[in-house]
């Protein structure tokens, strides 16, 4: 949950797999990239949400439901999965996709590229100011 997988999510022109058809053998390919766009749409929604309280405060509300939409994803793509891992490979400290066999396998798909590196894009600064005018989002957010 809160991992996205299948279709055309992400950078879909350098998988292993057509992303927008079946697997071969079955089953389903957790997407590091496309799980992070979603990251970064949530932050980008979030931004939208903390510039329009300065017109109108019914917006706070709003941006705790982005902040809280990212924090899911965040926790997903580091906690999901069997062995609890979900995207991250400790070992090499890099973000993959995952393969999920219909006989329950999962394998970290183990290519240095571009899907590893857009969860860096997922970032957003709330400056004190922001903070001060949204003190409810602020609350929730602590």
């Amino acid at each position: 949950m809160n991992v996205f997988e299948g279709g055309f999510l992400g950078l879909d022109n350098i998988g292993f797999f057509d992303r927008s058809a079946p697997l071969p053998a079955g089953g389903y390919i957790e997407q590091s990239d496309g799980t992070s766009w979603m990251a970064v749409y949530t932050l980008n929604l979030l931004t939208i949400a903390n510039e329009l309280t300065e017109h109108n405060p019914v917006y706070e509300n709003v941006a705790s439901k982005f902040w809280e939409h990212f924090l899911h994803i965040a926790h997903a793509m580091n906690h999901n999965g069997r062995l609890g891992n979900g995207l991250w490979d400790c070992d090499d400290g890099f973000l993959y996709d995952v393969l999920h066999t219909p006989d329950d396998q999962q394998t970290s798909m183990k290519v240095r590229s571009m899907v590893g590196l857009v969860p860096l894009f997922a970032v957003e600064t709330l400056e004190p100011e922001d903070l001060e005018r949204m003190p409810g989002f602020n609350r929730r957010m602590k």
